[in-house]
């Protein structure tokens, strides 16, 4: 004869195993729903074919741009610590893997920097309703894309993203084995200094240096980054006509680094603003 402890140990057995069961399927039919979204997904990706047999997809429209934010913000908004991501987070993801491979396969910087620009359309919405969420989770499709933003120059867009990282304590993927600061710092500067001679918008660029130093300027990284920031800083504002401040960014610049190269620079606009009496 069974005794009763044992019938209720075995019921609550039977209880167990048939939640286990029920949330294994549950887990399977949403990982199933998941995989069907991410390739409906990729039908919407932008970017130009990475080879001859490879077909270019269409653009997404504005009304699919919108449900797009609408999905990221209303996802963010559900995220907890148990589940940080869902859905929305899930499809980005695979096309962000997806758009990486094509990358990798790019030999040319400057190709890859133009497929980027392809390629970032197709992730604004989702960029927008993670940001008016702000509820802060740690998410590698949007500290991706950041990246994305600042090597294809649209330094606005990519520091959005950044002052919203550096607020929420948000870290860039392994793969880039920089902090936030450092990275945004580098690749702002790297650009800055990458502009020709004669282009017609240094006002523009400085007015996001301004805002990188700003925001960055005094967190901690690497003194060589930080002076590069400096120099990038001062040669814009030498450009634009602002001597005396290009002076003292520079200046800072070489504080930081002995080796920036901005000696000549400096001595050169210091005798500008002593001749014209400034």
């Amino acid at each position: 004869m069974v005794s009763p402890a044992k019938k209720r140990f075995e019921k609550a057995r039977a209880a167990r195993e048939a939640a286990e069961a029920e949330a294994q399927e549950k887990a399977r039919q949403e990982r199933e729903a998941r995989q069907r979204k991410a390739a409906d997904r990729r039908k919407h990706v932008v970017n130009r074919p990475s080879s001859e047999n490879e077909p270019a997809r269409r653009v997404m429209s504005p009304a699919e741009k919108r449900f797009q934010a609408q999905q990221a913000r209303k996802d963010a908004a559900a995220g907890t610590p148990d589940r940080p991501t869902g859905d929305s987070y899930n499809l980005h993801k695979a096309a962000v893997i997806e758009d990486s491979r094509r990358l990798h396969d790019i030999e040319s910087i400057e190709r890859k920097i133009e497929a980027k620009r392809e390629m970032l359309p197709n992730y604004e919405g989702y960029v927008k309703g993670v940001l008016e969420a702000g509820t802060g989770q740690q998410d590698d499709v949007l500290m991706t894309l950041m990246v994305w933003y600042l090597d294809t120059g649209d330094l606005a867009r990519g520091l959005d993203i950044a002052e919203y990282a550096v607020e929420h304590g948000l870290e860039t993927p392994d793969r880039y084995q920089r902090k936030t600061a450092n990275l945004v710092a580098e690749e702002v500067a790297d650009f800055a200094l990458k502009l020709d001679e004669d282009a017609e918008n240094k006002e523009e660029i400085l007015a996001q240096v301004e805002r990188t130093e700003a925001g960055f300027g005094e967190a901690d990284m690497h003194d060589q980054v930080k002076a590069k920031l400096f120099k990038a800083l001062g040669y814009l504002q030498r450009d634009t006509g602002r001597k005396q401040e290009a002076v003292d960014s520079l200046k800072r610049a070489l504080e930081l680094n002995d080796k920036v190269g901005v000696k000549k620079d400096i001595e050169r606009l210091e005798k500008e603003l002593k001749n014209s009496g400034e």
